[in-house]
């Protein structure tokens, strides 16, 4: 198990990323070979296929790298732009949410709820378009949070999210954070 709380990838450029990843050596790197036989074995255009499909998977993890240690510890809409498409949808807690400024505004909330917010990457898995990632929330409640005005206790909670990417940019979001248990810790609800 990989665990990121500090930047764990430095990349000049995306570009650069992009052709390493994804340029004529695609199908070394995903240890595919090419030209093959009718007996059974995998066709070229397959080989290339699984080749393109890894090289997107190695790519979008790698921006999913950067998007958690560049991005998540401070929220700067400049980061966004990089990291974020305009017209993200956001599926939370049941309901979905467009727009990369409505996705910079719940960041912005949740940062006043919790200045010292840190997500730690506890894993993470891409797989062609899409990228999981667990994460460890931790913070201290010192502003309004899901109803709850500030109470000044520490939070640790566990969140998965599954992100999709296109052009290099999130364009789908799907979460899901244990707000029984951060509604628990801030006393909002009684502990089982």
């Amino acid at each position: 198990m990989r665990r990121y709380t500090k930047p764990a990838v430095a990349l000049t450029t995306l570009g650069a990323l992009t052709l390493a990843a994804l340029g004529s050596g695609a199908a070394d790197a995903a240890g595919t070979a090419g030209g093959t036989t009718d007996s059974g074995s995998t066709s070229r255009a397959a080989a290339e296929s699984l080749s393109w499909k890894h090289g997107t998977a190695r790519v979008n993890k790698r921006i999913m790298e950067r998007f958690t240690s560049e991005f998540l510890p401070t929220g700067d809409p400049a980061l966004a732009r990089k990291f974020i498409s305009p017209d993200i949808v956001m599926h939370f807690g049941g309901r979905t949410q467009q727009g990369r400024d409505t996705y910079l505004g719940v960041v912005a909330a949740n940062m006043k709820a919790f200045p010292d917010l840190k997500w730690t990457v506890e894993d993470m898995r891409a797989e062609g378009d899409t990228v999981a990632v667990r994460y460890t929330m931790t913070g201290t409640h010192r502003g309004p949070f899901a109803g709850v005005e500030a109470t000044g206790k520490a939070i640790r909670a566990e969140s998965m999210a599954f992100y999709r990417l296109a052009q290099g940019k999130i364009v789908e979001e799907r979460a899901q954070l244990d707000m029984l248990s951060i509604l628990q810790q801030m006393g909002a609800v009684p502990a089982a």
